[in-house]
């Protein structure tokens, strides 16, 4: 298998076998055992990347839909830049 582990994806990084892209986010808890978990399985590399996206999103509080919009298209444009 082979992986895509890249800066710009921060804590997330994508897996890719014959079949699919796997995304996943590396989670230190506070035992400070780092783990891997799945966020999904994907059928091509921007699926993936739009699943990132939206991971990245969670567990963050906006004051507008306008914000959430404009900082998602940025992760995405970011993305796209570097990757699509």
């Amino acid at each position: 298998m082979e992986f895509i582990k890249d800066p710009i994806l921060g804590d997330h990084f994508i897996q890719i076998d014959e079949y699919n892209y796997s995304a996943f986010k590396t989670i230190i808890p506070d035992s400070g055992i780092p783990y891997e978990h799945c966020i999904g399985h994907f059928p091509s590399l921007g699926l993936a990347l739009k699943k990132i996206a939206d991971h990245t999103m969670k567990g963050r509080s906006y004051d507008s839909i306008k914000k959430y919009i404009e900082e998602y298209n940025q992760i995405l444009n970011k993305f796209n830049k570097y990757f699509l």
